[in-house]
């Protein structure tokens, strides 16, 4: 009997961390500090619909490169002369896709499945199958608008990172004031491994098995990490085509090419944002961006851009990071040049690997480089304790979403090293996302002057709402009113961050009650 009481008083197992939880920590702290109403919590505390479904494609033929030691013993093999070399697609791994009727060959130089090409290579021919992807679609909650998120493909996605990534927009939009919720979605691919006609039968099969999840003014899909402009329109046309009034379903997607219902500054507009908040918190200060020195890791879209406006507006780039290669240039990195580098159709892995303007360097040691901010751009996580004590910045502007870990987040508040939040700092491309749905909805088409004086108030407006809670300055001025969010004490930037988020969300809930 004795054993049975301590076994029922036995304090219950902790839950499981996983990135959700580890996302949610600044949530729960912020709905502490604010008693935020209790329904009002478990409504965002967990996703409104987790959708988990496959899409299956036939993949083409594929050219597999041998080794030189197994090419040996195909020495005699003659040359397979090429019909249509726009047929032989290269891919960053080194293999070939076949598109169409590329090869101009016969039984006398295709032994074994094995061929060799004018470049001398000897390759196997590997015939093309069918192949299943996993896919998903989160949509974290609605209350101020439709589910508003991007589209990534990536090797390294699963529910639990799009639950976070969901819920971190829900947040953002908030925080932008813009009338969307959050959503996020994609495919377990790694989009360098396929050619461009196989992403094509792919992303029009993921659309057709997500257009009963979405619409216009249901759930908004955007490029994120692996998806640009180009599967935007891909997924555009799959959603409308056939449709009697298509062109009013142009807002199904954003991110699109200006071409085809885009908005102008969409492509920097997260990149814009990063740049405006730097520049914003420069100012209050007293400081100006120009003659400032920086390092970025991520040369994606959001970096590569975010890195070309500071470096316009006078900052120095140091060192740059990606997936295959950290670079480093004391005396500044020219990042047109390194943008134009990376963009070479012959850069296959599009990497900012052996640039010839910087010397290459290791990923370890790209977080001792002395410089005034740090620029986190690309997967979530990168910023662990670890590197926080290695650090040698005096600001991270937070360009990625969640690159910073709980841990790392207490380490830079020791240090003194400030932080300008993701949920603010990458906020622009959002913002501009409203833009180019309101512009969608109305057939119009706004100058990108027009678009970047917008953002620019925005960001600025929002972002200063936010200082003045965290260091509990209420007041009202030309530009931002924050006497309703501060809170009566001071708060960490991140916390005042969703501090704004949940005042914003809160109050639909409240005004607007709960449907039944």
């Amino acid at each position: 009997m004795a054993s049975e009481e301590n076994f029922m008083r036995a304090p219950a197992p902790s839950p499981k961390r996983t990135i959700y939880t580890e996302a949610m920590e600044i949530f729960h702290r912020a709905a502490d500090l604010i008693g935020l109403d209790k329904r009002v919590r478990l409504e965002l505390e967990e996703p409104d619909y987790e959708h988990i479904f496959y899409v299956t494609t036939k993949l083409k033929d594929r050219l597999v490169p041998l080794a030189p030691e197994e090419a040996k013993a195909f020495s005699d093999l003659s040359v397979t002369q090429v019909r249509n070399p726009d047929g032989l697609e290269r891919l960053a791994d080194g293999k070939i896709i076949l598109n169409g009727r590329a090869l101009l060959g016969s039984d006398v130089n295709i032994r074994r499945g094995h061929l060799r090409l004018p470049d001398g290579g000897v390759y196997q021919l590997v015939p093309g199958e069918s192949q299943r992807f996993k896919a998903y679609r989160v949509q974290h909650n609605q209350a101020r608008g439709p589910y508003k998120g991007g589209i990534r493909y990536h090797r390294e996605v699963s529910l639990d990172l799009f639950k976070a990534l969901a819920a971190e927009m829900t947040w953002k939009t908030a925080i932008s004031e813009v009338p969307f919720g959050g959503g996020k979605g994609g495919i377990q691919i790694d989009p360098r491994q396929y050619g461009r006609e196989e992403l094509e039968n792919i992303t029009l099969r993921f659309m057709y098995k997500l257009k009963s999840m979405i619409g216009p003014n249901i759930d908004i899909p955007a490029p994120d990490v692996g998806t640009n402009g180009e599967i935007m329109a891909l997924m555009l046309r799959e959603y409308s085509d056939g449709e009697r009034e298509r062109h009013n379903l142009r807002g199904i997607v954003t991110g699109k090419d200006v071409r085809i219902g885009g908005s102008e500054g969409r492509v920097k507009a997260t990149g814009q944002g990063v740049a405006y908040c730097i520049e914003d918190y420069y100012a209050d200060r007293g400081e100006s961006v120009k003659g400032k020195t920086f390092v970025l890791q991520g040369f994606g879209n959001v970096g590569s851009h975010g890195a070309a406006i500071l470096a316009n507006m006078g900052a120095r780039l140091l060192a740059v990071n990606d997936a295959d290669g950290s670079i480093y240039n004391g005396d500044g990195i020219d990042v047109h040049a390194l943008m134009a580098y990376v963009s070479d159709p012959k850069n296959l892995k599009r990497s900012v690997a052996g640039f010839p303007g910087a010397q290459k360097i290791e990923k370890k040691d790209l977080w001792e480089i002395q410089a005034d901010m740090l620029i986190p751009a690309a997967l979530g996580g990168e910023i662990t304790a670890d590197v926080a004590e290695r650090l040698k910045v005096k600001l991270v502007a937070e360009g990625a979403n969640g690159p910073t870990t709980p841990e790392a987040d207490r380490v830079l508040q020791k240090r003194g090293i400030d932080l300008i939040p993701d949920i603010i700092a990458n906020a622009g491309g959002v913002t501009v996302s409203y833009y180019e749905w309101i512009q969608n909805k109305r057939m119009e088409r706004w100058s990108e002057s027009e678009v970047d004086q917008r953002l620019e108030k925005a960001m600025k407006r929002n972002y200063r709402i936010i200082r003045d809670i965290s260091r509990n300055q209420p007041r009202k001025t030309d530009m931002h009113d924050s006497r309703g969010y501060c809170i009566s004490k001071t708060v960490d930037p991140r916390c005042a961050a969703m501090i704004l988020a949940l005042k914003r969300i809160e109050a639909h809930y409240m005004l607007e009650g709960f449907s039944q």
